[in-house]
């Protein structure tokens, strides 16, 4: 059994891979789109992001590990959707990065964090003109859009900051341990109405793509935030950029966005009461680790026939 690590992700951990008692796994290495070409035409597993390209040059290839959650590109890639290979995502590994990170953005608005900053630089105390301007989150709402192991770690970390609990999801959820239900995605704006902070955790697909449009936006309050954390694509950011420099919304932290990087012309990056920052939710050193231990965990149950965690409907992209 050959496998071709070619990611980035997790590399640092890849001497886990190497020592597996696996005696018949063969171990190649590729980084650049030539290297991985050629390297996978005799491989069974694929640790990377498939292109068209690596899917035509495998004919050999059984199962793709994916090191990432979000695996939207495989709708781009009309041959592995096509086949039967395997492709698996590291759903679970990104949740408490991420949550962690959906914290840092919403208490940087509350508690007024880069006006403080900007006073630090002018070495300016700022007491007065910030002085009963910040907000506590403990008893707001948070309303989460996609319930999966991201809205998940979200979840967690709201009830320990004491915040009540909405979510809807595409898919139904039972046996939740954060919240009594998770709605339908038809009352997604019954959600967007009655929270004070809404967090985009959900995956791009087809159905998520531009979700949060003008009209979804304008059921928001107009002293709610938006955190968006999972894909770019799923806000419409024109819309989002309106609504900001409009005043209709609190504020917004922004980690992903629908091209990246976010262009220099974008209104977003003037929005005020908005803090953005360049996809790095879900990176973390232990993240990484996590990542490549769902990779050795699925290669143990590939060679033993069994069924692999975090399979992917390629058609429905998650």
């Amino acid at each position: 059994m050959k496998l071709l690590l070619a990611a980035r992700e997790g590399a640092d951990h890849f001497h886990l891979v190497e020592r597996l008692d696996l005696p018949d796994l063969e171990i190649a290495r590729a980084e650049t789109p030539e290297e991985i070409v050629a390297a996978i035409a005799d491989a069974d597993v694929f640790y990377g992001v498939a292109t068209a390209a690596v899917v035509q040059a495998a004919p050999k290839l059984r199962w793709i590990q994916s090191p990432s959650a979000g695996v939207e590109y495989v709708a781009r890639v009309p041959e592995l959707v096509e086949s039967d290979v395997l492709l698996t995502n590291t759903r679970g590994a990104h949740g408490p990065s991420i949550g962690e990170h959906t914290f840092a953005l919403l208490l940087a608005l509350t508690r007024r964090i880069p006006e403080c900053l900007e006073l630090q630089r002018q070495h300016k105390w700022g007491r007065v003109e910030l002085y009963r301007t910040s907000r506590e989150i403990k008893d707001s709402t948070m309303g989460i859009l996609g319930y999966g192991a991201i809205g998940r770690g979200v979840a967690q970390r709201a009830t320990a900051f004491e915040m009540n609990l909405l979510a809807v999801d595409a898919q139904a959820v039972n046996g939740e341990p954060f919240l009594d239900e998770v709605w339908p995605l038809s009352r997604l704006p019954e959600m967007l109405e009655r929270s004070d902070v809404v967090v985009i955790a959900s995956p791009l697909t087809a159905e998520s793509s531009d979700l949060i449009d003008a009209a979804m936006l304008a059921r928001m309050r107009p002293d709610a935030y938006l955190i968006i954390v999972s894909r770019g694509g799923i806000v419409n950011e024109a819309a989002l950029a309106a609504a900001l420099h409009e005043g209709r919304l609190a504020g917004a932290g922004i980690d992903v966005t629908d091209v990246e990087p976010l262009a220099e012309s974008s209104p977003l990056w003037d929005a005020p009461n908005t803090v953005i920052t360049p996809h790095l939710a879900g990176d973390s050193f232990q993240k990484e680790r996590r990542c490549v231990e769902i990779l050795c965990d699925n290669l143990q149950r590939f060679s033993r026939g069994e069924e692999l965690v975090n399979l992917v409907d390629k058609r429905r992209g998650y």
